[in-house]
């Protein structure tokens, strides 16, 4: 087995003393320096992740922000523009009711116009009817002057009974 010596232990813990010195000495403040500014870089890059993360958190809000605008303007460029086709829409109707109405107006003056001439041309052939029936039945022929100004006459009267 194992013998245990004490001049080995004595010499084992003197010299673990030794480097223990000259480790707390020339190594142990570089490690802890070493240790440190790691540390501290760790802590500056959660501290410059943490800001970007502000960063972006606040890049997207206003983001959703100018989104949430964005989609408003849209919106409201939308209902503009409905409206804007309803009323061309009213208008393009309105115009087409007006021109519809124009020409049933004229159409109705030029049926009263055709009536008024259908009815003086019938007045003319029925004078000239009667002028002709009454020159045969009375045997003789007055002037065309006379029998227009009795027919003229006689058709006012009958216009007028009516």
């Amino acid at each position: 087995m194992l013998k245990l010596e004490p001049g080995m232990i004595i010499w084992t813990w003197i010299t673990f003393g030794v480097v223990l010195v000259l480790l707390k000495r020339f190594a142990w403040q570089p490690l802890l320096a070493m240790v440190e500014e790691r540390e501290n870089k760790i802590a500056e890059s959660l501290r410059r992740a943490d800001e970007a993360r502000d960063q972006a958190e606040a890049l997207l809000e206003e983001q959703q922000k100018r989104l949430a605008q964005a989609q408003d303007e849209i919106e409201a460029m939308l209902k503009e523009s409905r409206a804007m086709a309803e009323r061309t829409r009213e208008e393009i109707l309105a115009k087409a009711r007006e021109d519809a109405n124009r020409m049933l107006e004229r159409a109705k003056a030029d049926i009263e116009r055709e009536r008024q001439a259908a009815l003086l041309s019938l007045k003319k052939e029925v004078a000239d009817l009667v002028v002709t029936a009454t020159g045969r039945l009375i045997g003789m022929n007055l002037d065309d002057e006379k029998h227009r100004r009795l027919i003229d006459e006689y058709i006012q009267e009958i216009g007028k009974a009516n």
